[in-house]
């Protein structure tokens, strides 16, 4: 229930894209305490840390799909990587690196079925 409930809010108002977003910060938004937060959290996935970057991922690929974000310039890398609540170009990519194996760049490009060519969850 604690979960569920703080799983809407992070999704409905996309709190996930701040990238100072603290599990303190979501519990308080939610009303309930840290612990309970914590243990919520940790009860579907291994971290506060994870969670975050996996909504930040299923956001970024959706956008993507939906031709939303196409960007491939590398000048502003970070500035994009921080849109998806990510504090640099780098991070953003070793992130999608570990949740689907491909890097920002390899993934737009190949962004008309993205699964057949494996990159995209």
């Amino acid at each position: 229930m604690i979960f569920d409930r703080m799983d809407v809010k992070m999704r409905e108002e996309k709190l996930f894209l701040d990238p100072d977003m603290t599990l303190a910060g979501l519990s308080q938004r939610t009303g309930t305490n840290r612990t309970y937060a914590s243990n919520a959290v940790c009860s579907r996935y291994r971290n506060f840390r994870e969670y975050l970057n996996s909504l930040r991922v299923e956001h970024l690929l959706q956008d993507i799909r939906e031709g939303i974000c196409t960007e491939i310039d590398q000048a502003d890398g970070d500035d994009f990587a921080m849109r998806y609540g990510f504090r640099s170009r780098r991070s953003l990519d070793r992130v999608l690196v570990r949740e689907t194996g491909c890097t920002y760049l390899k993934i737009v490009r190949r962004r008309v079925g993205l699964k057949k060519q494996g990159c995209g969850r």
